[in-house]
């Protein structure tokens, strides 16, 4: 793989995690849930979920599960479009 290769990857993965992070952030808001009672209902450290949506913290895999269950979601695997 050479370096635009690289660059162009790297682009991508940063570009669907900022789309998972937004998607969820929106559906937390709509669901008139805060970030306290998502982490009283999680057991995730409000600062953690607050870090995740300020994107200072990529989540595990583990925590975007437990924040979007209560939000009546999870996540799904599918095509790239491009």
């Amino acid at each position: 793989m050479d370096n635009n290769d690289y660059i162009k990857r790297e682009k991508l993965i940063m570009d669907m995690e900022y789309s998972i992070i937004t998607n969820y952030i929106k559906l937390r808001k709509e669901s008139h849930m805060s970030q306290e009672k998502l982490a009283k209902e999680t057991n995730v450290i409000r600062t953690t979920i607050a870090r995740i949506e300020k994107n200072m913290n990529s989540p595990q895999l583990k925590t975007m599960l437990e924040l979007l269950e209560p939000l009546g979601y999870t996540l799904d695997i599918v095509p790239i479009k491009k």
